[in-house]
């Protein structure tokens, strides 16, 4: 078994130490954001952690109706700029805490007296050290390059803390029961290494998602890109109707992330579309009927909403990958 193989296996564990280390610090962010009325928030990483952001993006704007904004360190490392980010909730998030643009932010964000949060694997790390508050993955050590638990701890913090400060009791019940469910997923290994071997020699790969689990086509891409090589490349679904609908052809390797919720209705529209130009389709999918028609299809019994369908089709992309 690869490191990134029982790296994988440990997330339902992983998840519930992360939720018990944090239970009393989502309330203590959630009272100083109130206290502090802020307007937006801000969140600052890079790689799997960008992607980790992208997913508290569509979470906190849903959830809490407040707009988030993905930082461009390189307005504070290159330009030598200062934001003011006075009314602002500011994020930075770091497996192992030592990032120094997504620091620079947050040292911004400090200086203009913002709320700030540091999302770290490391609590010795000068990331956790210096924001307001510290949320802290309680991963273990990640020995793997490919990053896999620490990215769903890193979703998980961000997820349940918008719910936490919407208030919203359901999307939170759901969140706290997806690391029991991940062990569905685990017993998928045969189906998943059988599309693994069809797929394994690809030169390329689209993957596609729409709404919460974009953020997720884009580290499924990530994930296969940095352990096969292969030239993947994500897009919200909404976005390849226009353009880059052109590169398709007959035989075109897809993969499609689709979840019974929100985008089925879009997604569902795009197999078809890609169908009728004879595309070579592969559908990650927890209701049968949205893989219909398609080449290939991983489908887990797993329901739930938008707030939880992505750590199921992730880890679902994770042991593809690996």
């Amino acid at each position: 078994m690869t490191l990134m193989e029982q790296e994988i296996l440990e997330q339902s564990v992983v998840l519930k130490s992360c939720f018990e280390y944090n239970k009393e610090t989502f309330e203590k962010i959630a009272d100083a954001v109130r206290q502090k009325k802020i307007t937006n928030a801000v969140i600052a990483a890079r790689g799997s952690s960008d992607n980790a952001s992208t997913f508290f993006k569509y979470c906190f704007e849903s959830l809490a109706g407040l707009p988030v904004s993905l930082a461009a360190p390189g307005i504070n490392t290159i330009y030598n700029s200062q934001l003011d980010l006075s009314d602002s909730l500011v994020l930075g998030v770091s497996q192992s805490g030592a990032a120094a643009d997504v620091m620079a932010v947050l040292e911004n964000a400090k200086a203009c007296g913002a709320v700030t949060v540091s999302i770290t694997n490391n609590l010795d790390s000068q990331m956790a050290k210096m924001a307001d508050f510290h949320l802290y993955c309680n991963a273990g050590k990640e020995l793997s390059v490919a990053a896999t638990k620490t990215f769903t701890a890193q979703m998980f913090l961000l997820g349940y803390f918008s719910a936490y400060y919407a208030q919203n009791a359901q999307a939170r019940q759901e969140l706290t029961q997806v690391a029991d469910n991940l062990y569905k997923l685990f017993e998928l290994k045969p189906a998943i290494q059988e599309l693994a071997q069809k797929y394994k020699d690809l030169d390329s790969l689209i993957v596609l998602a729409r709404g919460i689990n974009y953020p997720i086509a884009l580290e499924t891409a990530l994930k296969i890109q940095e352990t096969t090589y292969i030239n993947a490349r994500a897009y919200a679904a909404s976005d390849f109707h226009h353009g880059p609908f052109a590169i398709v052809d007959k035989n075109t390797p897809m993969l499609l992330i689709a979840p019974a919720g929100a985008s089925q209705k879009d997604m569902q529209e795009m197999k078809q579309k890609l169908m009728n130009v004879g595309a070579n389709i592969a559908v990650i999918t927890n209701k049968a009927e949205l893989a219909e028609g398609a080449d290939e299809s991983i489908i887990y019994d797993l329901d739930g909403s938008d707030y939880v369908t992505p750590f199921y089709n992730v880890v679902i992309a994770q042991m593809l990958a690996c």
